[in-house]
């Protein structure tokens, strides 16, 4: 048996080298076929890697590595700059449509203000009540400053004042003037004496007020009342006589006219023409103004003002220019304003918040 074991490893051993050289032998020969498939490059001239598109981009890119980067936005058709760390602002009309406030070719969100405005003095055009509000809180609509071309963000900054003022209310002081009597006798003369009373109504009372018999044209001895209610205020400046038609009986009649003048306080220099008779007295009007000031935190104060007498916006009592005057009152019950802008003549007309007394 052991004989034959020995015999199996040997017939093993002759078949593996025969194996072995069989492989060799194939190796051998198909050498020539491999050359031919991949020819060896050392011996000739190597071609060029193909050229990538994109190397010169590359170069520029990795040659800023360690070097101060800029980032900039995109910028538009129309040259305008877009911000990439800020959304752009766009607002959305009634209709959905996206508006870009900073491009100028988009419809204004309101008119008549610039979408750029907006923007400028970062105020929100979102609400449709915008242009009425008041972002710095001076008084001023947005609407307003923009008109005005002012700051909508400072409160020192806002328009003409004058827009802003109102009128409270208007105090009236009303009497009557009456040329009852005098001396004369056909043609006035020198020496003739004329007599004159002053009504008023004072805490529901008429109270009548008679001057003296005086003379006409004596400077203050012509004075007409020396007490009431008009003491010192008005001068016989003369009397004299005029024709003129009844409108009652169309018949030409004579009578005495006397001309006096207010010669106190804002109203000096009026002229009034009283015709002779109980009938024919002349009503005068004075009246207060209650003013306020809508703006700039003066709501809460109040000025009142006499006919024709002249203040300051803001209201200042001490102010060395008072450019404004309250002239009166209108036919309509407003409260005239006067002033000179620019070298032309202003007038505003203020209606009263409660009616007059």
């Amino acid at each position: 048996m052991a004989n034959l074991s020995e015999s199996y490893d040997k017939a093993a051993l002759v078949i593996s080298l025969v194996i072995a050289l069989a492989l060799g032998a194939l190796v051998f020969m198909a050498k020539g076929k491999v050359d031919d498939d991949f020819p060896s490059n050392t011996g000739g001239r190597s071609a060029k890697a193909p050229e990538n598109p994109n190397e010169e981009f590359y170069k520029e890119i990795t040659g800023r590595v360690g070097g101060e980067i800029v980032l900039e936005g995109p910028v538009t058709e129309k040259e305008r700059k877009m911000n990439l760390f800020v959304g752009t602002a766009l607002f959305l009309d009634a209709e959905g449509r996206e508006i870009d406030l900073g491009d100028p070719s988009y419809p204004k969100v309101h008119e008549p203000i610039d979408n750029q405005w907006w923007l400028d003095h970062r105020i929100d055009p979102g609400w449709s009540n915008s242009p009425g509000l008041d972002k710095d809180g001076d008084g001023f609509s947005n609407r307003e400053e923009f008109d005005d071309k002012t700051d909508p963000n400072d409160p020192k900054s806002f328009p003409s004042v004058i827009a802003k003022l109102q009128c409270v209310e208007l105090k009236k002081r009303e009497f009557m003037l009456t040329y009852s009597s005098d001396s004369t006798i056909g043609e006035i003369k020198d020496g003739d004496t004329f007599k004159f009373n002053h009504e008023e109504i004072v805490n529901k009372r008429r109270v009548r007020t008679s001057s003296e018999n005086i003379e006409q044209g004596k400077g203050n001895d012509s004075n007409l009342f020396s007490k009431g209610g008009a003491q010192m205020r008005y001068e016989l400046t003369k009397v004299e006589q005029r024709k003129f038609v009844n409108p009652r009986n169309n018949l030409e009649e004579t009578s005495n006219f006397a001309v006096i003048e207010d010669v106190a306080g804002a109203k000096k220099g009026d002229i009034i023409e009283i015709k002779k008779g109980s009938r024919n007295g002349v009503i005068i009007k004075d009246w207060t103004a209650v003013l306020v000031l809508a703006a700039i935190g003066q709501q809460g104060n109040q000025l009142e003002i006499k006919e024709r007498d002249s203040f300051a916006l803001p209201f200042d009592p001490n102010a060395e220019e008072k450019p404004y005057t309250f002239a009166g009152v209108s036919d309509l019950g407003a409260a005239i304003i006067e002033w000179e802008q620019d070298g032309e003549s202003k007038t505003l007309e203020l209606q009263p918040l409660s009616p007059a007394n």
